[in-house]
């Protein structure tokens, strides 16, 4: 127990922001002004004395790679089935399990697994620094106390750690705390002030990441494809207010790029919900977010052509048309890169020390995280759009020809030049992911990674590695990254990922 001297009076969202509150009540101006919700205000006496025991535990660094296995309370290393694991789930009152580094402090399980959730997915100030605020920092930041967001943040946690440590005994406590949250969120629906609010809606997406952790089963993408519904119920209504602040547009944008990577990847329609609030978020943004927009509008249409195609009758006459829509879109997906401001450039660096973190020697540097999510996304739909030019054409080549259907000459080189945007998309991908893992966002000096950070770039990754035209060599370099990504974060999407990958190394006709 410590003295910490008078703490600050303000409300929540003014001391996380570092603004001068006016402690008006019930809610303060600051936040009224902000269109965010007002949190209220602590209670003074019960922070001037603070127990910091997790904090000075927490300096040890108890995740590092380094860091001895989890104990139990009796010194002995945690089973894969112990008798904790065979209990019904308790009451949330009971004193919750306690472990002990092998150093022979007792760290308690809910504290490790708040440890592991904010080293990974809370902001990284050592990595590369994000255009924008980290606004799930921000509202993790209000999990004070017990609830449904305080559950999730330690279901996350404690399921990753689960596959990272690979202690199983660990999945019955992940699994305890889920069943919790999702209790409390059905309670929380019911209150008309609780439904619109940034913490349900983060909550949503906390269970998203949950099914993203666990893997990549059907069950897992059904219940993935449950919470991404039932976020979009949430988003439409939380009506317009949401996106006049911008903690509310970066939460909705960070839904929106999470949703299109997905229908892009599985070739499905964008969700209507999505598309209106897409259309309606261009009144509120500001020139910073202008062209991720663009390029989100870009997406859908590439998706809806896309989607289209699996009911489409494909004889000669409807392949020109679905070859012509495509080129259209890909002009635009080519027009929007000259017409970036200039802080979405990035250059290419060649290390004079080439390690195996580097495909080919090489890596791009951006002027933030945000940027290289942007970029990807514009280059998987062009690996995703040029594939579907080639199948296309392949399958032209097949039918009967049709004079008045014939395809037009200039269309004789497409094969060719799909190929050649295949795979300079698929490269520029893997030079991005250095940047991500800042191997080298300080010379010289070796990065730290971190779950939040690598996410974003699964499914790139995968699509790059997917790609007809990537060489066995691009295969095997996404294979490794995939599974040191697993292996230090414990997300087994990337591990399924990497063992489809593999799957088709041995057999490329699954391409």
């Amino acid at each position: 127990m410590v003295y910490c001297g008078k703490p600050s009076r303000a409300c929540l969202d003014c001391r996380v922001k570092r603004r001068k509150c006016d402690l008006a009540r019930p809610a303060c101006r600051q936040c009224i002004k902000a269109g965010s919700r007002c949190d209220g205000y602590r209670e003074q006496g019960s922070l001037t004395i603070r127990d910091q025991t997790a904090e000075i535990v927490g300096k040890i660094q108890p995740f590092s790679d380094n860091s001895p296995r989890l104990v139990s309370p009796h010194g002995k290393p945690v089973p894969a089935r112990s008798e904790q694991s065979q209990q019904t789930v308790a009451d949330q009152s009971k004193e919750p399990p306690v472990y002990r580094l092998s150093s022979g402090i007792a760290v308690p399980l809910e504290h490790q697994a708040l440890d592991f959730f904010f080293h990974h997915y809370a902001v990284n100030r050592s990595g590369p620094t994000p255009n924008h605020p980290d606004c799930f920092t921000i509202i993790y930041a209000r999990a004070t106390g017990p609830g449904y967001l305080a559950n999730l943040i330690k279901a996350v946690g404690l399921v990753s750690m689960a596959y990272q440590k690979k202690v199983p005994d660990l999945f019955h406590e992940a699994n305890r705390a889920y069943s919790w949250a999702l209790r409390d969120i059905r309670a929380a629906l019911t209150d008309p002030i609780e439904v619109v609010s940034d913490q349900m809606l983060v909550a949503v997406m906390l269970l998203v990441l949950y099914e993203t952790v666990n893997g990549n089963s059907e069950n897992n993408l059904r219940s993935w494809d449950r919470h991404v519904d039932g976020a979009l119920t949430l988003v439409q209504l939380r009506g317009v207010s949401q996106l006049r602040n911008r903690i509310g547009r970066s939460i909705f944008r960070n839904l929106r790029t999470e949703i299109l990577i997905n229908c892009l990847q599985r070739r499905l329609l964008v969700p209507i919900t999505l598309i209106n609030w897409m259309s309606e978020a261009r009144n509120f943004q500001t020139a910073q977010e202008a062209p991720a927009s663009t390029l989100a509008d870009l997406i859908v249409n590439t998706c809806t052509v896309l989607a289209s195609a699996k009911d489409e009758v494909m004889d000669n006459a409807n392949l020109s048309r679905y070859i012509a829509r495509l080129l259209s879109i890909d002009r635009g997906l080519e027009r929007w890169t000259k017409d970036l401001p200039v802080h979405y450039e990035y250059k290419a660096l060649t290390p004079p020390d080439d390690t195996e973190e580097l495909y080919l020697g090489r890596c791009d540097i951006y002027s933030g995280a945000e940027m290289v999510y942007t970029w990807n996304l514009q280059r998987c739909a062009r690996i995703t759009l040029h594939q579907a030019l080639v199948r296309a054409l392949s399958l032209h080549l097949s039918l009967p020809p049709l004079s008045s259907a014939s395809f037009p000459v200039s269309y004789r080189h497409l094969p060719r030049t799909s190929d050649a945007v295949i795979q300079e998309s698929s490269s520029e991908i893997c030079y991005s992911l250095p940047y991500i893992l800042h191997f080298y966002d300080k010379p010289g000096k070796s990065g730290d990674l971190r779950a939040a950070s690598i996410l974003p770039l699964l499914w790139p990754l995968y699509i790059a590695g997917t790609a007809h035209t990537a060489p066995n060599t691009l295969r095997e370099w996404v294979i490794a990254q995939m599974h040191k990504i697993e292996e230090v974060t414990g997300v087994q999407q990337a591990k399924f990922l990497a063992l489809d990958l593999e799957r088709m190394c041995l057999s490329p006709h699954l391409l």
